[in-house]
């Protein structure tokens, strides 16, 4: 506390505007200097991000990844007012996966090819823009279009993972850069896509591009004052000595892949990272790597003090349909009063995990899974051996496709209804396994024949303490649109087709829609400034899996588009 002495001279300086130099000496004090950041992010916001309705602070709202609001000022008696109020052309198009950061009425954007905005919440005006100046050769590896997941905000910088594996630090209120780190080598076939996560003051992120072969998955843990490299954790086996490798035939660890390419949620109560680790590679063939081949297709809990992995749960097994395990934990108290994390995978199961001893409560099917006949008492699959993929082949309609049960698109959890809300894919696939030789930074998928067929795609309602099917709301299109759950008895979300809607979060009802004449592709979030509610998502359908395969004839009608929409109520 400042001296009573002291804070009175400091006040009346101030007061006569006078330099308060000249009484550092007066007060025995060498340095008397303040200074103050608008916008700044403490590790107090961070950690009670869930009790803070007014902004939006980590990939899922909260530590948690819950993606539920407390705000309730657009709610299911007023929702049919809603409006936009305004939107922003990022002049790219391409895949949009990316969400709104808000902070005190600032918002943080970033769109394909690697753009960061700063942006005025009210009006939609740029403050400042960063574009990255990506490499000419950057195009032939990447698996998924040119996407961006967003900015992790801290202090008075906001962090933009590349595509060309830098770490880039941005200041928070005029977009310069920093500092920046590389990470990786994109000519490996290693990229970023992911939005980094700020855990203990460090910027935590996981690499992407597994299918191409970059190898091994990382998880990167830097200062997030200077962006010194402080711990990397490998998900799979590195020198074939660690107890994993034995997971894997011979020495197919060497090409493992396995990368962590979503955000982590941080369990506030053990203090552990649980982060979703990828598909092995090759991707369909299995033949030359038996065994379980961890940790792909599992979720790891990581220790943020020195980044050892210290539990995990592994969903599929030796997975060769690509279903991968990245898609986020989001962390609970059930009704039955357990600690557990919910898990909706691409295998095409939801589950709940006790989230202190990773051992399994139970696991429901959210649409038809024929890939797997059964499950132990801990949730492990008994596989169909009819729907694995061999040589010289075709194995016909394996349910669900590549793409899952559920894509990396986010679910969402309500605190009000107990319910678990999950975009989901009802698809099947054909597939044949070939032998291929591993070439770093080329495709490295295992296959001669990849065939997808007509489905449906749906949001479906599950009870978070039983996983029974509480309701379901069908489209027209596979599910690729996150989910944002609200208080006020919401929950939205968008879809190719370009519908974005706002459905009655106890029934499944359309209360709300509007066609944003894109595809969209991203995740809804939400924020307040001042006594006025806003919802978020941005547009612009693309990216990899489904999307090539799916909707060729959709964009011979259909612009893909790239932008922001920006929601509230129409004020009468």
């Amino acid at each position: 506390m400042m001296h009573k002495k002291m804070a009175g001279i400091v006040a009346c300086t101030a007061l006569l505007g006078l330099s308060l130099s000249i009484n550092t000496h007066a007060l025995g004090v060498n340095v008397l200097e303040g200074k103050h950041l608008n916008n700044f992010v403490t590790d107090d916001m961070l950690l009670n991000a869930d009790k803070d309705p007014n902004n939006w602070l980590h990939y899922g709202r909260d530590y948690e990844g819950t993606r539920y609001s407390p705000l309730t000022q657009i709610n299911k008696d007023n929702v049919s007012d809603l409006v936009p109020k305004w939107n922003l052309s990022f002049g790219v198009i391409g895949a949009q996966d990316s969400q709104v950061m808000a902070v005190n009425g600032r918002l943080y954007v970033t769109s394909s090819q690697n753009l960061a905005f700063g942006l005025d919440g009210t009006t939609g005006d740029i403050l400042w823009k960063y574009q990255r100046a990506l490499p000419g050769d950057l195009g032939s590896k990447l698996c998924c279009g040119s996407v961006n997941r967003g900015v992790a905000v801290y202090k008075d910088k906001v962090y933009m993972a590349t595509l060309d594996t830098h770490m880039v630090a941005l200041d928070n209120n005029t977009g310069e850069v920093v500092w920046e780190k590389k990470l990786g080598d994109y000519k490996t076939g290693e990229i970023l896509t992911s939005m980094p996560m700020v855990i203990n003051g460090m910027i935590v992120i996981g690499n992407s591009g597994g299918d191409l072969g970059a190898n091994p998955g990382t998880v990167y843990a830097l200062d997030a004052d200077t962006g010194e490299l402080i711990w990397k954790t490998y998900t799979v086996p590195m020198t074939g000595k660690e107890k994993i490798a034995k997971s894997w035939a011979g020495d197919s660890w060497k090409t493992a892949g396995g990368t962590p390419w979503l955000p982590p949620t941080y369990d506030k109560k053990t203090g552990y990272i649980l982060y979703g680790v990828g598909n092995p590679t090759p991707d369909f063939d299995g033949s030359s790597r038996k065994g379980d081949n961890l940790y792909t297709g599992s979720t790891v809990a990581i220790d943020p003090k020195d980044g050892k992995i210290v539990n995990h749960f592994q969903y599929t097994p030796h997975d060769v349909w690509d279903y991968d395990g990245t898609n986020e934990a989001i962390l609970i108290k059930d009704k039955k009063d357990r600690d557990t994390y919910l898990h909706a995978d691409r295998n095409g199961h939801l589950y709940s995990i006790n989230s202190k001893t990773m051992k399994c409560n139970w696991v429901v099917p959210m649409q038809r899974a024929n890939w797997v006949k059964s499950f132990d008492d801990n949730c492990r699959p008994t596989v169909n051996p009819d729907k694995v993929p061999t040589e010289g082949k075709i194995t016909t309609d394996i349910a669900p496709t590549l793409g899952g049960g559920k894509e990396w698109h986010p679910a969402a959890y309500s605190k009000r209804t107990g319910m678990v809300y999950v975009p989901v894919i009802d698809m099947s696939m054909d597939l044949e396994a070939k032998k291929q030789e591993f070439k770093p930074g080329q495709w490295f998928l295992g296959t001669n024949t990849l065939r997808l067929h007509p489905g449906a795609g749906y949001l479906k309602a599950f009870n978070a303490t039983t996983g029974e099917l509480e309701w379901m709301r069908s489209q027209n299109v596979p599910a690729t649109g996150g989910v944002l759950a609200t208080a006020g008895g919401l929950v939205f979300n968008g879809d190719a087709e370009g519908f974005f809607r706002a459905i009655k979060d106890d029934t499944g009802e359309t209360l709300f829609e509007y066609n944003v004449g894109t595809g969209i592709h991203s995740n809804p979030t939400t924020y307040m400034v001042g006594d006025t509610q806003y919802v978020a998502v941005l547009v612009g359908p693309g990216g990899g899996s489904l999307w090539p395969l799916v909707y060729g004839e959709f964009f011979k009608h259909n612009t893909k588009g790239g932008g922001l929409f920006v929601f509230a109520l129409h004020k009468k």
